[in-house]
């Protein structure tokens, strides 16, 4: 499993950057709990810090002059409350029909003939499949 972790540290002190590091490197990857990362007993806080939740998430994007669709797998483990979810977001921008819509260079039928040519794009290339 490939794991990446992303933190930005602004004005931290160096103790606190040293408990975060400490944070970081107790972390050891895990696909088989919640949140894809698990911390080894007593490991999990460090100075002021503790661990309060993880988010694991894979995303793919795919562009083409009409549309572009992003879509993020994302799972989601919160320690205070013993959650978690895991969740499939999907984010579609129909490019060239919102800048057509915009320039009032479209009307009604053609909306709905290019948004359903849209869908179907979609359905085949990334949701449908043969069993």
């Amino acid at each position: 499993m490939n794991s990446m972790i992303k933190l930005k540290f602004l004005n931290f002190q160096d103790d606190e950057m040293n408990s975060i590091r400490i944070l970081i490197n107790s972390a050891i990857p895990d696909p088989e709990v919640k949140g894809g990362l698990r911390w080894p007993m007593g490991k999990s806080y460090s100075g002021d810090y503790t661990i309060v939740g993880v988010w694991h998430n894979e995303f793919k994007s795919y562009k083409s002059p009409s549309l572009k669709l992003k879509v993020r797998n994302v799972d989601r483990f919160i320690f205070k409350t013993g959650t978690g979810e895991a969740t499939i977001e999907i984010n579609l921008k129909l490019r060239r029909l919102v800048s057509e819509i915009q320039e009032r260079k479209i009307d009604t039928d053609s909306i709905y003939s290019g948004f359903k040519d849209n869908l179907k794009l979609i359905w085949d290339n990334f949701l449908s499949w043969e069993s």
